[in-house]
């Protein structure tokens, strides 16, 4: 898989799209929250102005900190506009799988954070194709926490709460003996955990502690 920046990236899709295309002004306005409020910088190309870094620093919990707190928190926007842009989001992951830019396993985690608790078949390694399994429906309640910045490594899965604080979580993921914390939180998240609870998460880590990127409760 060749490398490539994120500001080719982006030209590219943008002709991909074509000059008439509505979508170019929700991928105008991502790019633009990722240089304000993701930590991205831009160079002078001539008289463009590109984002830069390479293509694989567009990172899963970019799309939904920019659907469900800078869109829907920040700017307030109705949700039937939100909705809009997920699925611009939607089709620009699918579009960076069919392209090569990304691989499955990053194109699953980018679609999982862009639609939250909607469904969202398997995909494997030939693009479009599934097959019957629970997906991401089983997670409710998703909510994003992520505050903008790098992390040295993300992780996601259903855990099990092993222990509860005010204002921080520890757990165990299925299958992973090691108990995973301090994970930050906010209060209301700690407030309505147990110990014992099974729980999906999503996380990003921060020095010693954890940040909170996504949290689902799973239906009974």
């Amino acid at each position: 898989m060749p490398v490539q920046s994120l500001g080719s990236v982006f030209e590219e899709y943008g002709v991909a799209l074509g000059p008439e295309s509505p979508e170019l002004g929700e991928m105008a306005r991502f790019r633009e929250f990722l240089v304000m409020h993701a930590g991205f910088r831009t160079e002078t190309a001539g008289r463009t102005a590109r984002i830069v870094g390479p293509a694989e620093a567009l990172r899963c919990f970019h799309f939904s900190q920019y659907l469900d707190w800078y869109l829907s928190e920040k700017e307030g926007l109705p949700r039937r506009e939100v909705e809009a842009a997920r699925s611009v989001m939607n089709r620009f992951n699918e579009w960076l799988l069919g392209d090569r830019i990304i691989g499955v396993a990053d194109f699953e985690e980018n679609r999982e954070s862009i639609l939250g608790g909607e469904e969202g078949p398997p995909v494997t390694q030939e693009m479009g194709a599934s097959d019957e399994g629970p997906g991401i429906a089983e997670v409710t309640e998703e909510r994003d926490f992520y505050v903008p910045g790098e992390y040295s490594s993300v992780l996601s899965g259903e855990f099990v709460i092993t222990k509860v604080q005010e204002g921080m979580l520890y757990g165990r993921r299925d299958g992973d003996s090691r108990e995973i914390g301090p994970i930050l939180v906010v209060r209301a998240v700690s407030g309505g955990s147990r110990v014992g609870d099974r729980v999906h998460l999503s996380l990003g880590r921060a020095g010693g502690h954890w940040n909170l990127l996504g949290f689902g409760r799973r239906k009974e």
